[in-house]
């Protein structure tokens, strides 16, 4: 069964990782964020550099989009171990997480059954978690439930959960997110345990310095082999939580990021009205008890007012308690 293991990855970094990848295995951040996401900062070439110079692997996992993990995987060729990914946010805000085994076929799921949606809403696609599921078991991919107990809409558990039947049709649950405080990822190691799924790790991440503080270890050569490893539960998840100032420092470059990337006014001003969301939810749980970092987009606790501003958002008001 998968292990997670609250550490500093950094001491692993370099030489150690450098001599367990002699001995075959691979260390990969399975949750990462690059410039095609509307959040992200870092570009595809940075984020290979900086996983060749500290011998990890990468997993881009954009939101809503795959453009990165194409491209990810056409530059990477021998020198970083690579796997396509893309993490759907869904009708109701919860995200999903699939790493797919070849590029092509992560491609066809997008081609076939995400772009339109996408066009339609860049934000939320028109299916439920429940339904993207059943969509993505018909490919080859592992399902991931990432941060199960997050903020907002994002966590699963927010949003009821799965039952028995939908348990059976996920492959892993995300144990070390490393946006999320400590107790969100001891609940969501409690209920892989419970649910007996095996766990990987990832940073999360949407700038460099976020990039590898949380990472999933197998013994793979080949990204088949690795994901096959995480199903069968020989994963090890080794990250931890990133600290307040760090996360206040990258927020401010990501809402500078997303401002200058918006296309159109009314993005930029669904983009503005989630800042002023998420800052005043910044300022109530850093002074009113256990504070969480809500700075990645559908990551902040409602306002029913701004929500219904706005046409990508105001379906979400269905979600919200009375």
């Amino acid at each position: 069964m998968s292990e997670a293991y609250f550490k500093d990855v950094n001491a692993l970094k370099g030489p150690v990782l450098a001599l367990l990848k002699k001995q075959g295995y691979q260390a990969v951040d399975m949750h990462y964020h690059t410039r095609f996401s509307v959040d992200g900062l870092a570009t595809v070439p940075q984020v290979l550099n900086k996983c060749k110079k500290d011998q990890i692997g990468m997993a881009f996992t954009d939101h809503n989009q795959i453009s990165g993990a194409l491209k990810a995987v056409k530059l990477a060729k021998k020198d970083v171990f690579v796997i396509p990914g893309m993490e759907v946010t869904c009708h109701n805000g919860v995200h999903v997480l699939l790493h797919f085994y070849k590029a092509k076929d992560l491609k066809e799921f997008y081609d076939k059954d995400m772009k339109q949606r996408i066009k339609t809403n860049p934000w939320f696609i028109d299916l439920n978690y429940k339904q993207l599921i059943n969509l993505a078991s018909k490919y080859k991919c592992l399902i991931t439930i990432p941060h199960p107990y997050g903020p907002g809409f994002c966590g699963i558990m927010r949003a009821g959960g799965l039952d028995a039947k939908m348990v059976k049709k996920i492959h892993a649950v995300e144990a070390i997110n490393g946006c999320c405080v400590g107790h969100m990822n001891i609940k969501a190691i409690k209920w892989g345990k419970k649910i007996k799924k095996p766990f990987t790790g990832g940073s999360d991440g949407h700038c460099l310095a976020e990039l590898g503080t949380s990472l999933t270890i197998c013994k793979a050569n080949t990204v088949t082999e690795f994901l096959d490893q995480i199903k069968k539960g020989n994963s090890i998840v080794i990250g931890k939580e990133e600290r307040l100032l760090n996360d206040a420092v990258h927020a401010v470059e990501k809402f500078i990021r997303e401002e200058k990337k918006s296309a159109h006014k009314q993005i930029e001003k669904m983009w503005k009205d989630r800042g002023l969301l998420e800052w005043n939810y910044f300022k109530k749980k850093l002074f009113k008890g256990d504070f969480h970092h809500h700075y990645h987009a559908h990551h902040s606790e409602i306002n029913k007012s701004r929500l219904n501003e706005h046409k990508h958002t105001k379906h979400l008001m269905k979600y919200t308690k009375k």
